[in-house]
């Protein structure tokens, strides 16, 4: 069977869905979080539409990836994990290429202890000597 609507994709990755799909997203999901699994009560929880998969991880910005979710405080759990994950994975790709900076600093030879010479290292002695025969 066709889809009676056609689905809704951003222009962008910053365009916001309208009331209008956000409604279908929360009747489609029969309002239940998709984060923790719990209803959502409309008039006594405030919900959002949120996307499933980040759009820092990759996701679209289309009403199939998007599902109701609390406000709080699954929202800000659910978005505090997605950042960490953009963040490691991140971290592996620097390393991978070698481009991190390292943790600590690189050891270097330990300085000599002994102070710098100063003037000529040997005793002088004279060019023309006299030698005495054994």
């Amino acid at each position: 069977m066709a889809r009676a609507v056609k689905e809704w994709i951003g222009k962008t990755d910053n365009s916001k869905a309208p009331p209008r799909v956000c409604q279908r997203v929360f009747d489609r999901d029969k309002g239940i979080c998709h984060f923790c699994g719990q209803p959502i009560q409309k008039p006594h929880q405030a919900h959002e539409t949120d996307h499933v998969k980040a759009i820092i991880n990759g996701g679209e910005n289309r009403e199939t990836n998007l599902a109701p979710i609390h406000k709080k405080p699954c929202h800000t759990v659910k978005t505090a994990a997605d950042v960490a994950d953009k963040a490691k994975v991140a971290a592996v790709r620097k390393k991978h290429i070698g481009i991190t900076k390292p943790k600590r600093s690189i050891p270097s030879q330990p300085k000599s202890e002994k102070p710098a010479p100063k003037g000529h290292a040997c005793p002088r002695r004279s060019l023309y000597t006299a030698r005495t025969a054994p």
